[in-house]
C-alpha cells in the first residue's frame, strides 16, 4: 500500500540541495501540520527510525514535505494523465534516489566482448501489430523485484528480461541472479558507471550471460552490494574491430557458449536506436525488452498515464518493457515498463508512459549529460533521445530457442 494525500495545503518551502544533501532552511514549525502527521504515519507503515528532535528526523521531514507540495503542484494541473503522491522513496535525498537508478545505457563507441557474431539486419520484419498487446504480464517476472540502494538496474532488468524469454521459449520459471551480473561483469571503459552498483549496462549483461551463463536466484541471491565473483571465470571485454556493443544489431551465440547450453538463448540484439517500430516488433514477437529511460519524477508517481518528461530527457534508468496499449478512458496510448523499485511502485510495480506513433519524429531532443551515467571512455558529449523519457533510446532483447526444441528464433 501506498501514502497519498490529497487536498495539501499550499506554503511555500525553501529547501536547498548541496552534495546530494537536503539543508533545512525554515524552522520546523512551518511545515505544515497535516504534513508532519502524514510524515509519521509514513515513518510507522515504513519502519522508519526518525527520532523526533535530531537533525535527521528534521531532514527526512523536510524531504516528505517537499515532495508532497511537489505532488499536490502536479494534481492540480488541469488535464492531467497520471496521479503523484507518496510512495516509500518519499523520504531520499537526490543522491540515495540516484542510486535507485544507476544505469543510462551506450552512447558511445565500445568495444565488444569476443565469442558471438554480429549481423547488422534485424529479424522483426513483421508489420501486423495489434492496438494492444499485454500477453507479457502474465508472466512470472511480474512479481517484480526491488533493487535496492544498490545502481544494479542494469543487472536487474538484463535478469529479468531473460527470465521472460526463457519462461516464454523453454517453459522454465527460475528466478535469474541478478546478483551474479553485479558481481561478475567487469567494466573496463566505465560504461553507464563503474560497475556493479556503481552503475554498468544492459549490453554487457547480455554479452556475460551469452558467453559464461547466469546462475539461479537460488545459487547466488540477491544482496544490493558488492561481492566478489564465486561463479566462474570472470568476463572480460576483449576489443575487436568486429564488434561494437554501442551499434545495433544482432550478436549471435557459438553453439559451445554457456549461455546457450545451459540457458537457450542463442542471441541478442540491440535495436536501432530511436526507432518506434523495430521496439514494438520485438515486444509483441519476441517478448519483454530492455529500455533505458530518464526516471526523473517516477518517485511521485502512483497510477495513470505518466507525461511528465522533457523532451530533453537525461537518461538513467534500465527497465523492463512488457506491453502496450490504449486507455480508452483518456483516449491516450502507452507503454506498460515494469520497473525494479518493488511491488509498492506505481501501479503494482509498473508505470504506463504515453505513447505516441509518430514519437521518433515529433518527440526527440538531446541528453546533454551522458557522462551522469552513459560516457563510456571517449564517449560523446550528448545524444539524441526520442519517445517519452527516451524511451526508445537504447532497446534490447535477447533471442531464444524454441520451446521444446532443438531449433532457434534466429534463422
Amino acid at each position: 500500500m501506498q501514502l497519498f494525500f490529497a487536498a495539501l495545503v499550499s506554503v511555500a518551502v525553501a529547501v536547498s540541495v548541496k552534495d546530494g544533501g537536503f539543508q533545512v532552511s525554515f524552522p520546523k514549525d512551518r511545515v505544515p501540520g497535516n504534513h508532519i502527521a502524514a510524515f509519521h504515519s509514513f515513518i510507522d507503515q515504513h519502519g522508519k527510525n526518525y527520532k523526533k528532535g535530531t537533525h535527521e528526523y528534521s531532514k527526512r521531514l523536510t524531504i516528505f514535505s517537499d515532495r508532497l507540495h511537489r505532488a499536490e503542484a502536479i494534481n492540480s494541473r488541469p488535464g492531467r494523465l497520471w496521479t503523484a503522491g507518496v510512495s516509500p522513496l518519499a523520504d531520499l535525498t537526490p543522491e540515495e534516489l540516484s542510486q535507485k537508478k544507476g544505469w543510462a545505457g551506450f552512447a558511445s563507441p565500445t568495444r565488444g566482448m569476443g565469442r558471438g557474431t554480429r549481423t547488422s539486419v534485424s529479424l522483426l520484419q513483421s508489420t501486423q501489430l495489434p492496438e494492444q498487446f499485454l500477453d507479457w504480464t502474465n508472466l512470472q517476472i511480474m512479481k517484480g523485484k526491488d533493487q535496492g540502494g544498490c545502481g544494479s538496474c542494469w543487472a536487474v532488468t538484463a535478469a529479468t528480461v531473460l527470465e521472460a524469454h526463457r519462461e516464454i521459449y523453454e517453459g522454465k520459471t527460475e528466478p535469474l541472479s541478478a546478483q551474479q551480473l553485479v558481481n561478475c561483469v567487469q567494466n573496463p571503459r566505465s560504461c553507464g558507471g563503474s560497475g556493479g552498483c556503481k552503475g554498468a549496462t544492459v549490453e554487457l549483461a547480455m554479452a556475460y550471460t551469452m558467453r559464461h551463463g547466469l546462475s539461479t536466484e537460488e545459487k547466488v541471491p540477491y544482496t544490493g552490494t558488492d561481492e566478489d565473483c564465486h561463479t566462474g571465470a570472470v568476463s572480460t571485454l576483449q576489443l575487436s574491430d568486429q564488434d561494437d556493443l554501442a551499434d545495433a544489431g544482432l550478436r549471435r551465440a557459438e553453439g559451445d557458449s554457456q549461455g546457450f547450453m545451459s540457458l537457450g538463448i542463442r542471441g541478442w540484439e540491440k535495436l536501432p536506436e530511436n526507432e518506434y517500430l523495430p521496439l514494438m516488433r520485438a515486444l509483441y514477437h519476441h517478448g519483454p525488452v530492455a529500455v533505458s529511460v530518464s526516471a526523473s519524477s517516477w518517485d511521485l508517481y502512483m497510477n495513470g498515464i505518466f507525461d511528465y518528461c522533457d523532451k530533453n530527457a537525461i537518461i538513467d534508468h534500465a527497465v523492463v518493457l512488457v506491453g502496450y496499449g490504449r486507455d480508452q478512458q483518456v483516449g491516450k496510448k502507452y507503454w506498460t515498463i515494469l520497473n525494479s523499485w518493488g511491488q509498492n511502485f506505481g501501479e503494482e510495480g509498473k508505470i504506463r508512459l504515453l505513447r505516441d506513433d509518430k514519437e521518433e519524429e515529433n518527440w526527440c531532443g538531446v541528453d546533454s549529460q551522458p557522462e551522469l551515467g552513459t560516457g563510456c571512455v571517449g564517449g560523446p558529449s550528448a545524444v539524441r533521445v526520442c519517445g517519452m523519457c527516451g524511451i526508445l533510446y537504447d532497446t534490447v532483447v535477447p533471442h531464444f530457442r524454441h520451446r521444446n526444441s532443438s531449433s532457434s528464433v534466429i534463422s
